[in-house]
This record gives structure tokens, sequence and C-alpha cells, in this order.
């Protein structure tokens, strides 16, 4: 059975075989169409998470040119930290040059997706749809290791394609191939993101069965009491919330102070509403640039039915909405102020 960690221990770096290390335990999961923009800068800003993973690129007819690459991955590394770039794709020896070719640029690890869920990825064979092919992912894993020497190759996948008792044949592909870490959400493609009730238990194996590799949980991280109950009743080295940072993006620096026992504050409606200004204010849009980024994030933040939500309905161009969260801002500022003076 796996020896349960201390919570202190998702404040250290991970040790890989490679030689080098990640600088936390505490990761920020990727996610398309959110880890990216203006939400880098603002995260980062706030000292809110200590390296950024990519959603992925995904690698199809050939590998992109160094240029792409670098002018893809440049918004991740001009935030000075420490950066996993994620690819995806259905053939070794492209990914395999990909990697190769964004280490080059400077991450700090390459990242293979296998465990995308989406129809469009899994209708194109990537993603998700490795899963069926254990061996596939074994030997692109090795490709891009003998690419790479010296470098961190890792991967994440799900649970399983259509059920979880495929998991011990791919656990034992990618314990051959020995990436310097494994991220494992632990739904099954088949499941979406529907809850399941067996997501801890499979964690759990996984851990029995790759006891050697460093392995990283995914899966419903809401709260830190979640990260710190998957850590203590899986054993899993480090914990990656996704979804968990639209309801909360201040998640990762509440799981750290939870491992600290210090006190985890609530996000009032006055951080709520400055996050989002942050956000929306961006030196890269037009002031025509639509705010759906923004309303989605709204919704998840403070809810469709919120005030906010509808006002920022009302406002459809990113620039409005900047306009008006700045003078909600103001406003609260200036009560705050009032009521102390009073």
């Amino acid at each position: 059975m796996p020896v349960s960690l201390s919570p202190i221990q998702l404040l250290q770096a991970l040790p890989l075989a490679s030689g080098q290390s990640l600088p936390c335990r505490i990761l920020p999961g990727p996610m398309h169409g959110v880890t990216e923009g203006s939400f880098l800068r603002v995260m980062t800003e706030r000292c809110w998470t200590r390296c950024w993973w990519t959603p992925f690129l995904r690698i199809s007819t050939a590998v992109p040119r160094p240029a792409r690459l670098r002018n893809w991955l440049k918004p991740y590394l001009d935030t000075g930290l420490p950066v996993i770039a994620q690819i995806m794709g259905c053939s070794s020896s492209k990914l395999a040059a990909a990697a190769k070719a964004l280490h080059d640029i400077g991450c700090l690890c390459v990242d293979l997706n296998c465990s995308c869920p989406s129809a469009t990825v899994i209708g194109n064979g990537g993603g998700g749809a490795c899963l069926q092919e254990p061996g596939w992912i074994r030997d692109t894993i090795m490709a891009m290791r003998e690419n790479c020497p010296g470098k961190v190759i890792s991967v994440k996948i799900r649970a399983g394609f259509d059920s979880s008792a495929e998991l011990p044949a791919i656990l034992a592909a990618i314990r051959e191939a020995a990436p310097d870490f494994v991220t494992l959400h632990y739904r099954c493609v088949s499941e979406m993101y529907r809850p399941i009730t067996q997501g801890l238990q499979r964690l759990k194996l996984a851990r029995e069965l790759l006891p050697e590799l460093p392995l990283v949980g995914s899966g419903d991280l809401f709260t830190a009491a979640d990260a710190i109950q998957m850590q203590q009743q899986c054993g899993v080295d480090a914990v990656a919330p996704a979804r968990g940072l639209l309801a909360n993006p201040a998640l990762l620096q509440h799981i750290s102070l939870y491992c600290q026992g210090k006190e985890v504050p609530q996000l009032t409606e006055q951080d709520k509403l400055r996050f989002l200004c942050d956000l929306a204010e961006s030196k890269e849009s037009s002031p025509n640039t639509p705010n759906g980024f923004l309303l989605r994030f709204c919704a998840s933040l403070m809810g469709q039915t919120s005030n906010t939500f509808q006002e920022l309905l009302k406002r459809p161009k990113l620039l409005e909405s900047y306009n008006y969260l700045q003078q909600r801002c103001q406003d609260m500022a200036a009560n705050q102020q009032q009521r102390i003076t009073s």
C-alpha cells in the first residue's frame, strides 16, 4: 500500500529521473481556452502559480517551424515561470521531433496528451483515443526520450477509453517507457466529466502499479481539502487542479496555505471583481474583441444568475466589459473607504 505523504511535501520541488525537478507539486492543469492570454498575466502577477502547463498543441501533417513553436510558447515563457509544453498527435516520429524543438526553445518539460476526451480530437485519433493502443504510447514516449536525452518527458492519461479495466495494461506500457512523471485524470474518456464514485480508487491502483514513477493526480479538485484527500488516500506525488481554477483562481495558493496549516481565506466579491477586471484588461485585444472568455469565467466564478454576469451580457465587447468592471471596483473601494472613515 502507498505510504501517506505529509501535506507539506506538496510545497517541495519534485525531483525527476532526468536530474531536473518540477518547482512544486501543486500544478495548474492545462485547459484549452483558459490557460492562455490574459489569464497567464493575471495569475502570474498574483503569484498564484509557480509554473505553467500549456493546453495541447496538435502535431499533425508536419512539425511546426521553430518560429511558430517559439511564438506559441512565448506567452508562457514570458511569465518567467517554468513551462510544461503539451503536445498531441498520431505520429511518434513527428511528436519526438516537436519535443526536441520545444526543449531547444526553453520549456522545462514536454508532455504527451493521451487524455483529451473531445469528440473532435478522438475522431482524429489523438488525445484519449491513444489509450486504445498502449503500445503506441510506450513507443512514442521512448521516441521522445531518445530524441531529448537528459530532458523531461511526461504523459497525461485517463483511466481508460471505455473502462477502467484497461488501466493496468496502459500503465504497464507506460512503466516500460519510463517517462519522468505520469499525470492521471481518474475518469475514462467515455465518462467525459460526469460524476463518478471510483476516482480515488483508480488513482490508488495507479500508485500501486507505478511504484517508482512520480504520479500526478487530477480529477474533481475544487478545494484545498480535495487536494489533500487525494494525496493522503492515493499517495500521489503531486496534484493538478484544472476546472477548480475556474471557480477559484486562487486555488493553488489556497492549497499551499492549507498545507502549511494556515487559514485559507475566501475570495470576496471585490476579489472576484478585481480578478475579472484584470482579466478583461488586455493590451493585445482590439476594442471590438468579444468578451466570451470573460463571460465563461464569470459564470464559473460568480454564477450565471449574478448581477455581474447579467451586466456583462449587456456589454458583449471586452473593452466595454472592462470599463464596467473597473467602475464597479472603484465604487466598491470607495464604499469600503467610506465605511472605514465613518
